[in-house]
């Protein structure tokens, strides 16, 4: 769950938002193309999501086109920045290391370093909870002033702020406000971890409240919720076991070797991180070594043997699986004549994982792709969108237990999202009461509809007239905006490497 709030001075809106690319495009994955934070090659090399593989136009360059000018802080999925009628600050996934994260380019003095802008994970890492957690809060009131000092500098008309740290404090200390929680832990110095984190986030959108008045038309937005997360699937380890995955001999002496480096690596890091000095361990070692690490987090992709395999795994992030087509992936197994009847083999194998203690059914569903998305990028897709138990998530590499505790880099993570998300909204153009069944991609069309700008007719979602005063018959569509083709930005070594870190820091890569 991560906060989204968004406002406006002159036409008077405020988005505040807890996540989410459909949120931008009103479209689903199939036609904005971004499926996960990663995405896999032809030679199964992962590679990080930017801004430039978004294959659908964002609400805010409509709203630009028809002379509304935007405000846009830490906005998921946003750098590289595009041109903006206001201001731009991109946020999560941002590489530490850059500096055009920002537009206009003058707002850079402003603003600072793009480290400033996203919690300490190695903090976590390091096994340093009360410092996190200290870090986390730290963050949200440094953004909550940085905010303010745009809002009170740029007379935008829209601006939109969003408090990611609500989704890590949830992961990594959700067992401390749990009762029912297995690990909860009643004499935690943490219980009060997450009301603290909220209640500064709270503070933080009061001050921002106060810089409007009755003609503001407020918004908070989640596109998820949370809830407890008890264990982790080895999901590595039932497909390989159900012969839809070959991976490297357990005992084989590579990956010992590799595994064993890991494992020390790992291991020195956490020491580094638990004394507070990973910043200058970071300025004294090669880039090899860090480029080493890297390699080593993808290391449960590097032990299979892809011309043996016919499904593999995403990502923690992305709960999905590939199938290895031969005309999709070079080592490819499966051919398209094949292709039903190995997806239903999967889907069956998936369905039938039960705990080996408890017997309780794991996997909920197990849906193609093509079935639940639509549009110009469904191709590009991972193949099957796995939906466990809520309390259970997928996670690859190896184990010799199916089932086990659920943890990131020997910590505990105890929390993990929920389909369920938040919808406020206070304001001019909205009435008192509530809405059923909202979803999350009719938020932009609701927020172009209200600045009386054209809604594209590839837009999914629907403007939500059920909240607000008055019905309207005369809402209007635009073909002018549709799949858009720009010019993929690679990242480079060093941005690929610390994307590469966050993401697997944050959680997000097994």
């Amino acid at each position: 769950m991560r906060v989204f709030l968004a406002l406006s001075n002159r036409l008077h809106h405020l988005f505040l938002l807890l996540h989410g690319t459909r949120v931008q495009t009103g479209t689903n994955p199939g036609k904005h193309g971004i499926f996960d934070f990663s995405t896999f090659d032809e030679e199964y090399r992962r590679r990080s999501i930017n801004a430039s593989d978004r294959r659908s136009t964002p609400f805010w360059k409509i709203l630009n086109d028809h002379g509304t000018t935007t405000g846009l802080f830490k906005v998921p999925f946003t750098y590289p920045p595009g041109d903006v009628d206001g201001y731009l600050i991109s946020g999560f996934p941002t590489p530490n290391s850059i500096e055009d994260f920002v537009q206009p380019e003058a707002l850079r003095s402003t603003v600072g370093s793009a480290e400033k802008l996203f919690e300490d994970k190695s903090l976590y890492k390091g096994g340093n909870e009360e410092q996190f957690k200290n870090n986390l809060i730290e963050v949200a009131k440094y953004q909550t002033e940085l905010f303010l000092e745009l809002v009170d500098d740029h007379d935008t008309e829209f601006a939109m702020t969003v408090y990611d740290g609500s989704d890590r404090i949830q992961h990594y200390f959700w067992k401390y406000l749990d009762e029912s929680h297995p690990r909860y832990d009643p004499d935690s110095p943490h219980a009060d971890a997450i009301e603290r984190y909220y209640e500064t986030v709270d503070d933080g959108i009061g001050r921002i409240l106060e810089r409007t008045n009755d003609d503001c038309d407020i918004l908070i937005i989640s596109d998820h919720g949370f809830g407890p997360l008890s264990s982790d699937i080895y999901i590595d380890e039932w497909l390989d076991n159900e012969g839809f995955l070959t991976r490297d001999a357990q005992g084989s002496s590579s990956r010992a070797a590799t595994e064993l480096a890991g494992e020390t690596l790992q291991f020195g890091w956490n020491l580094v991180g638990q004394a507070g000095l990973q910043n200058s361990v970071k300025s004294i070692l090669p880039t090899s070594w860090f480029e080493f690490g890297t390699s080593l987090q993808n290391n449960s992709h590097q032990s299979i043997i892809w011309d043996e395999t016919d499904a593999f795994f995403s990502t923690l992030s992305g709960q999905a699986l590939f199938i290895n087509l031969e005309d999709r992936f070079t080592e490819g197994t499966v051919t398209r004549e094949e292709y039903d009847t190995v997806v239903e083999q999967v889907q069956e194998s998936l369905l039938s994982i039960r705990h080996p203690e408890t017997k309780e059914r794991l996997v909920e569903a197990v849906v193609r792709s093509d079935e639940v998305y639509s549009g110009w990028m469904v191709k590009d897709a991972p193949d099957l969108i796995v939906r466990t138990n809520p309390e259970y998530t997928l996670k690859n590499g190896h184990s010799d237990q199916l089932v086990r505790p659920s943890k990131q880099y020997g910590q505990d993570r105890s929390g993990d999202h929920r389909t369920d998300g938040v919808f406020i909204a206070s304001g001019p153009s909205f009435d008192c009461g509530t809405i059923q069944d909202a979803s999350i991609m009719d938020i932009a069309p609701t927020l172009l509809q209200i600045h009386e700008c054209p809604i594209p007719e590839t837009v999914d979602g629907e403007v939500l007239q059920d909240a607000m005063v008055e019905e309207t018959t005369s809402i209007e569509y635009t073909d002018e905006y549709g799949e858009t083709d720009g010019e993929r930005r690679e990242w480079s070594e060093s941005e690929e490497e610390a994307l590469e870190e966050r993401l697997s820091s944050m959680g997000y890569l097994s």
